[in-house]
């Protein structure tokens, strides 16, 4: 079955090609496919970790941030498969040894890779499961341990129709941490051997607050603020127009935007430029690295449209930076949560929750 997969991933990679090298993204592009098909320079390494994005990172940061100040001649490589995650990565970590991007999993590509850094331990936070990787991995000596585990029913639905593929691939893992009773027995269903299987609880409901304060360019910002938190397209016109009608009777309100990917920035400052909104992006206030006024715009020309509050602040400001989403709910008033308007599930609630802010979402 591992031949048929390779042979298949193979296949794969070629309509997979184009969208790699053509994909909008920030950071350097050459290192992004460099890294993305295992064509970078590799030092060995003793500890791999690959967090797909976001959530993932943020969820195990703690503990890599633990084990490098415990460890520090131990090196660390951190991979991420999306643009936001490794901005995160880089923010929150600097730490690591190294940050870099996840191979595709076609088995030239990740038995390079996995030779190369050939760690002693691999883990993947969630069930992220690469054939191709993970076999490599087994092959140059790794341990390869899944943290944080799920399976979802329509995956384990879908895994069950085939369970002869995964029952071997489940044998390249030596321990699968599980986030709950339903997942262990889930994984164990579908062949993995329960000797191997434990239950951890949910590494997200362990990411540390305490440095989370107030950013310098919030604090002066007066008035109630709704923050609608890592939005979908088609969310913002939702919660624009819902802010609309709110700043009827509360004229104070302010909004920040915050898009849960980082390519749609442009996309939602065009948004609100064609309904002729005043905003002003993140970017563009000042105070972030300490200097000029807080809460103040860098630019009269920065503020786009007409309209602002007292105090000539912006009424709507786009959250467009990276790393900055978790201490922006220490200020705000009220949180929508993004991802639950849309067929995505909703994102996380425990950062305004662990603020005692109120928060809102969809069904």
């Amino acid at each position: 079955m591992m031949l048929l997969y390779n042979l298949l991933s193979l296949i794969g990679i070629i309509f997979y090609s184009p969208w790699i090298f053509f994909k909008k993204g920030p950071g350097d592009k050459a290192a992004f496919i460099r890294e993305r098909f295992g064509m970078s320079a590799y030092d060995k390494t003793d500890l791999w970790v690959h967090a797909v994005s976001v959530g993932e990172v943020l969820a195990c940061i703690p503990f890599l941030k633990a084990l490098k100040q415990n460890f520090p001649s131990r090196k660390i490589v951190l991979s991420t498969t999306t643009y936001t995650g490794q901005d995160i990565a880089r923010t929150c970590f600097p730490e690591a040894d190294r940050i870099m991007y996840m191979p595709v999993d076609v088995v030239v590509c990740a038995r390079r890779v996995a030779s190369r850094l050939n760690p002693r331990v691999f883990i993947t936070v969630e069930t992220e499961l690469w054939p191709a990787l993970f076999q490599s991995l087994k092959q140059s000596g790794s341990h390869v341990i899944i943290v944080n585990g799920r399976i979802s029913k329509d995956s384990y639905n879908g895994y069950r129709k085939i369970k002869f593929f995964m029952k071997k691939l489940l044998t390249y893992v030596d321990f699968f941490f599980m986030q709950g009773n339903g997942d262990a027995e889930r994984i164990i269903d579908i062949g993995a051997d329960k000797n191997k299987v434990g239950v951890m609880g949910n590494l997200k409901f362990d990411i540390a607050f305490e440095n989370a304060s107030p950013l310098s360019w919030l604090k002066d910002i007066r008035g109630p603020i709704l923050l609608a938190a890592s939005t979908h397209k088609g969310e913002e016109d939702i919660v624009v127009d819902a802010y609309s009608l709110i700043r009827k009777t509360l004229k104070e309100l302010k909004l920040i935007i915050a898009p849960r990917h980082p390519e749609r920035f442009e996309e939602v400052a065009e948004m609100l430029e064609k309904r002729g909104l005043a905003f002003v992006k993140r970017s563009e206030l000042q105070g972030a690295e300490g200097s000029g006024t807080v809460g103040s715009i860098r630019r009269r020309d920065s503020l786009r449209g007409a309209e602002t509050t007292d105090h000539g602040q912006p009424s709507i400001i786009l959250l467009d930076t990276m790393g900055e989403l978790p201490r922006v709910f220490a200020k705000i008033s009220i949180a929508f949560i993004g991802g639950s308007l849309v067929p995505h599930g909703g994102h996380n609630i425990l950062e305004p929750a662990y603020w005692g802010k109120p928060m809102m979402f969809g069904p």
